[in-house]
């Protein structure tokens, strides 16, 4: 861990005044109010307007970042040290990102699509001011006019004279406000965009648009990097939750102990029960002892089986959303004359589509470490934003600031949009102040598959018609699905969280606007949150894979109703003219050349025999990037097994910081999407999860994942990210990007979006049967070529 006070040396040192900085000329020492100083009170944090709060100059001519994004393996500390690094005209190899912890700056986001593209801006606009103020310094110490000086790693060049960014810091800080809002800021607000005001154009990038190695992974290589289960404190015990297993999905409350039998484990040596309300845990000097404590510990549960059973899930889904009286349905769109036109159309296509719920499924169950003491607090998380756990786990303490809590970030196995990562630091947290000793608290396999939150399952019905030529006419949608349900379990066993009374509206509303066709109608309805739902969260792409399972799948079904090429229809039914849409029809042109696709009919030549091929296309967008996918696909018709072959993918990024972060991005997205869309299903009973383990709830394996072809997309400039990207490309598609008014967006998640859809329109060019159900593992498969009475 990085000390405060060794980030620099300039304690008793003169604080620099700039502008409206209100410490001009004030003698102060760089002790005060700085990122790399411990606070208390309502100064526990800097104003985040400040430069200071962001990044520090060190005698040595190092940029130290303070950024709260954490490491997700996403790689944005390292795109984010890029951006900084680009604005301050520094190399990679003098950056230094400070570890993220609260009281050094908290501000992240949360990770995901958005660590860079939409939680970067602060950082760099002090990149940006902080090398306009070294300038004047260096103007200044030169006698050269700002004009005539150059910068090159850090060293400023005049008149035959040098002189290096540390030295004209000298270990002071920068006390300048930045002149971009009260609280918030934008690259718009802050004058920022590429080549306005002070920000450099991205035709002058030299660090933005390359490729540098991601700062994690030589100790990950080295196996010296410290995960959140690596983390150990003097002094520390352990603690295990005693829950039923499964049961923490469930939004009935199955999960409160009538009666706990402490003597049942009296014989482990050293082990204690925890219990706060109906808050149940154990804790033990041994991590081995608390895990036996936890399993051998003798409780009774309240029974309450409201949930009906995956086996017979839609349905019940089908029959609560038409007699919900509770969220009844409603139009969410509703325009034109959707029946006239649909009665009119050339052809009409019906279906079907049903996406069962996924889970977060972390390879390392949740972890985390707390030293709570009577006036103050220090935890160790993993997690995706560390600004809103201070005030929170002080609330749960009982503390009066979140300025007595220090949160301490380390990496745990990914999160993918959250789950209940932060229940584990608040379980810590609540156990350490109930023993008064340290103490770790880790999850255990069921309690990261039973206890975690899911992504929502939705089912739809859908009519769509298209004219004579192919043109879309109408569409008419009814959706059955379920509002976001992720209250905090821990805080519902503590009694300071309980559902709200009236639960809000619910259902996906489907993703085919990409088309020109503005007569649309979408019903949605509802099922009810008590008794029957899942509790459900953001699970990566939110809402995405399942909303373009149904809408890819539909559009490519009236391509062959209209005889037409999946391709060629779509490029039929989408608007050339509008910003978005180049953006879409980029993704497409990508993909399927990097594909060589070749026009055709989908189905129009399937094979015989047991093993069988075939390619499909579909779309996908999140976090405003647009994406084009081609999929080969393997079927074996007898065993019911998908295995994905090749998957081509495109995507439009905006403004691409370092083609090897997006192409981890895009490959991983993809390969988890792949998984959910084949194999991942969240399986119940009455009462709980039984999909408890990596049996139950399987995964893709290594040996069945595809080879991927990664395309960076921007209309007529396409950059094949995995063949090595060369700075002529990227700088090209940065420059369109710029003039186009496309800054970043995120690649975190948008290829994961369209994986089920185009896998299930490659199943029908391979088998000429449509799949219409997700996960296409093997039993869906053999049911699906068994209804359609193939072999």
């Amino acid at each position: 861990e990085f000390s405060r006070k060794s980030f620099l040396k300039g304690g008793g040192a003169l604080v620099i005044g700039f502008g409206v900085a209100t410490t001009a000329g004030k003698a102060q020492a760089a002790t005060g109010n700085t990122p790399f100083t411990a606070r208390t009170g309502a100064d526990f944090l800097p104003d985040l307007n400040s430069v200071d709060a962001w990044l520090a100059i060190t005698p040595d001519n190092r940029a130290i970042v303070t950024h709260g994004e954490t490491e997700m393996g996403h790689g944005t500390p390292t795109g984010i040290l890029q951006l900084v690094a680009e604005e301050l005209d520094m190399n990679m190899s003098q950056m230094v990102y400070a570890h993220p912890e609260s009281w050094l700056n908290a501000t992240g986001g949360g990770g995901g699509s958005g660590g860079i593209s939409s939680r970067s801006t602060q950082a760099r606009a002090a990149g940006a001011y902080a090398r306009q103020i070294l300038l004047g310094l260096a103007s200044t110490q030169l006698g050269v006019p700002v004009a005539n000086l150059t910068v090159a790693d850090g060293v400023v060049s005049g008149g035959g004279k040098t002189v290096t960014y540390g030295a004209l810091m000298g270990g002071k800080v920068f006390s300048y406000v930045m002149p971009i809002g009260p609280t918030t800021v934008s690259a718009t607000s802050a004058g920022l965009l590429p080549g306005a005001g002070i920000a450099k154009p991205v035709s002058s990038y030299k660090v933005v648009g390359k490729s540098f190695p991601r700062i994690d992974i030589p100790a990950k290589v080295a196996g010296t990097y410290t995960y959140i289960h690596n983390v150990r404190i003097p002094g520390m015990i352990h603690a295990r939750t005693v829950r039923p297993r499964g049961a923490g999905a469930n939004t009935a409350q199955n999960h409160i102990p009538l009666s706990v039998d402490a003597s049942s484990i009296a014989h482990i040596p050293g082990a204690q029960v925890v219990q706060i309300a109906n808050f149940l845990a154990v804790a033990a000097p041994k991590e081995y002892d608390a895990i036996q404590a936890a399993s051998q510990l003798k409780v009774v549960w309240k029974s309450d089986p409201k949930l009906p059973g995956s086996g017979n899930f839609w349905g019940w889904l089908r029959n609560v959303g038409d007699t919900n009286t509770a969220n009844p349905a409603r139009f969410t769109t509703n325009n034109g004359p959707v029946d006239a036109s649909l009665a009119t159309s050339a052809k009409t296509v019906s279906a079907t589509y049903a996406y069962d719920y996924n889970g977060f499924m972390p390879i390392g169950p949740h972890c985390a470490v707390a030293d709570v003491k009577a006036t103050s607090a220090t935890l160790y998380v993993q997690g995706q934003s560390l600004q809103g756990i201070p005030p929170n786990i002080a609330t749960m303490l009982g503390f009066a600031s979140g300025s007595q809590v220090r949160v301490i970030w380390y990496e745990g196995a990914s999160s993918f949009g959250g789950g209940h990562q932060g229940e584990a630091a608040e379980q810590a947290a609540i156990i350490s102040q109930k023993v008064g000793k340290p103490v770790r608290l880790q999850w255990m396999r069921w309690d990261q598959h039973g206890w975690d939150h899911y992504g929502m399952a939705n089912l739809w019905d859908v009519k769509m018609g298209i004219d004579s030529t192919g043109k879309i006419v109408a569409a008419d949608w009814t959706t059955y699905g379920q509002q976001q349900a992720n209250i905090d379990t821990t805080k519902e066993l503590l009694g300071t969280a309980t559902w709200p009374a009236v639960p809000g509206s619910g259902g996906l509303a489907p993703t085919d606007t990409v088309y020109m066709n503005t007569t649309r109608r979408v019903n949605a309805k509802t099922q009810p949150l008590y008794g029957g739902a899942l509790k459900c969260n953001f699970l990566r792409a939110p809402s995405a894979p399942q909303q373009y399972f149904a809408s890819e799948q539909i559009v490519d079904e009236l391509a062959h109703a209209a005889n037409m090429d999946p391709i060629a229809f779509r490029r039929l039914n989408i608007d050339p003219t509008t910003t978005t849409n180049q953006r879409w029809l980029a993704a497409l042109d990508a993909s399927t050349m990097a594909a060589g696709w070749k026009p055709k009919v989908a189905g129009s030549n399937v094979q015989s025999g047991n093993i069988v091929t075939g390619r499909g296309f579909a779309f996908g967008t999140f976090a405003s990037t647009q994406m084009g996918m081609v999929v080969d696909i393997e079927v074996n018709k007898k065993t019911g097994k998908i295995v994905a072959k090749h998957m081509y993918i495109a995507q439009n990024n905006g403004i691409t910081v370092s083609p090897q972060l997006v192409g981890n991005q895009m490959s991983g997205a993809a390969i988890q999407g792949l998984s959910r869309a084949l194999l991942e299903k969240a399986t119940f009973n009455k009462e709980r999860i039984t999909s408890l383990d990596w049996v139950t709830y399987p995964i893709l394996r290594i040996a069945d994942a595809p080879h991927v072809t990664l395309v960076n997309a921007h209309p007529g400039i396409y950059t094949a990210i995995d063949a090595g990207s060369t700075k002529t490309d990227v700088t090209a598609g940065n420059t369109a990007a710029a003039a186009a008014g496309w800054l970043l967006t995120g690649s975190g998640e948008p290829p994961s979006a369209g994986v089920g859809a185009a896998v299930a329109n490659a199943f029908f060019d391979a088998t000429g049967v449509r799949i219409r159900m997700a996960p296409m593992n093997p039993a869906t498969v053999r049911g699906t070529l068994r209804n359609a009475g193939v072999a």
